[in-house]
């Protein structure tokens, strides 16, 4: 494909606001580009105005390869404190701009152009099957769908094009979203002794679980992910200052490990809710919102071992080459960052904390090869102002061309 009909498709997908949402829209263009290619697709509907799209192209017998990134974008904030509207894929000195340009639609739409630029040269054996997902955001909702659909089912391999470039991830730490609601009996705050303040109570379980995960968290150690982390972030109750308060809830997030995972994270927090609400005071009640399991796959894998040699053909992939040209492009120093990575110059395996639909997409197939790796601005991820050089995204079109077809060779 050309270089301009490259940018010209990324700038168009940028423009489609799936702020959390709208992802059919985003569906629809990508079907209407592949089916301009001769290549068929299916809108694989979640609900109103939400659909993932499925695609696939065949030459032959040999391994599949699923290529996979989400459709939805994060919440732009204030359009005012943006340089240029969010949803423009506003282009200026080789930089594209926009929510989304980062996190991810170039990884994306790069992952979308490569399989049409190999449909047509047929320089591969075997399957390509694209999963662009809804939801990813919120709960990794479409990979969760479309797992539980099949559409994984005999998958040898599995590319996402999440902004990950200094590294190709292979492992990362689940995530798991729980609440735990408090019902108390309301009263005048002169009579306290006539209610039963649910906050105090809620208090009092937000201390114990602490306590008990906290007990837990020192047993167990991944070599790569290190330990479980758990936070409470959202705490609310009560009505007014002179009642006692009869509801309260906080909501937490744990970053879990296969050795300590989301089930047993659950039946933890389960355990102390059970030993209270025995007491016949408290009146608790324990809520799952999102459960994405920890993900670990082999470092060495074939697929990560043909991305770490194939990018050393790509001088300007190289890590300290990409530190160099997001400096330039934010006007910052990232000597920490450059500290951080030490002075690593080639592609290698790493794990990380945040969640991605690996987590989804393997959880009926731990055995596949997994690669997160693509193009990106990671410390402009769901920031104002997010954007991404042109050329970076033109390089991933070609680097994910060749990873591919070696991996169907």
């Amino acid at each position: 494909m050309k270089r301009e009909d490259s940018i010209k498709i990324l700038q168009d997908v940028i423009k489609i606001a799936s702020e959390n949402d709208h992802e059919q829209l985003v569906a629809e263009y990508y079907k209407k580009l592949l089916a301009s290619y001769g290549i068929e697709s299916k809108l694989v509907k979640y609900s109103e105005g939400r659909c993932s799209l499925v695609a696939e192209t065949e030459n032959g017998d040999g391994k599949t390869l699923a290529l996979s990134g989400h459709m939805d974008v994060v919440n732009v904030g204030d359009k005012k404190d943006w340089r240029y509207p969010p949803f423009s894929g506003h282009i200026e000195d080789g930089v594209i701009w926009g929510r989304g340009t980062s996190d991810m639609k170039s990884g994306l739409t790069a992952l979308v152009i490569a399989m049409i630029d190999l449909h047509q040269s047929k320089k591969f054996k075997g399957k390509i099957r694209l999963l662009a997902t809804v939801g990813e955001e919120i709960g990794e909702l479409g990979s969760a769908q479309l797992t539980d659909e099949g559409y994984m089912d005999n998958v040898d391999g599995l590319l996402i094009g999440e902004p990950c470039n200094f590294g190709v991830v292979y492992a990362h730490k689940g995530s798991l979203n729980y609440k735990v609601i408090s019902k108390g009996v309301s009263a005048h705050s002169s009579t306290p002794e006539m209610g039963d303040n649910a906050i105090e109570n809620i208090m009092d379980v937000i201390n114990e679980i602490n306590r008990a995960l906290n007990e837990k968290i020192e047993l167990f150690k991944n070599d790569v992910l290190g330990k479980v982390i758990h936070n409470i972030t959202l705490i609310s109750g009560g009505t007014q200052i002179n009642s006692i308060p009869d509801y309260s809830e906080f909501q937490a997030n744990a970053r879990t490990i296969p050795e300590f995972n989301n089930d047993d994270l659950i039946k933890c927090i389960k355990g102390v809710l059970d030993s209270f609400n025995k007491d016949g005071k408290y009146q608790l009640k324990f809520v799952v919102t999102a459960n994405q399991p920890p993900v670990k796959a082999k470092p060495d894998s074939k697929l990560i071992s043909i991305i770490s040699e194939t990018v050393k053909s790509f001088e300007q992939l190289n890590p300290q080459n990409l530190i160099s040209s997001i400096e330039n492009l934010l006007g910052e120093d990232l000597t920490e960052l450059k500290k951080s990575l030490g002075n690593i110059n080639e592609i290698l395996p790493i794990a990380m904390s945040g969640t991605t639909d690996a987590a989804q997409f393997m959880r009926e197939n731990k055995d596949i090869d997994l690669a997160v790796y693509g193009p990106g601005v990671p410390t402009l991820n769901h920031k104002i102002n997010e954007r991404i050089p042109i050329s970076q995204y033109l390089d991933f079109i070609e680097v994910y061309k060749q990873i591919i077809e070696k991996y169907l060779a």
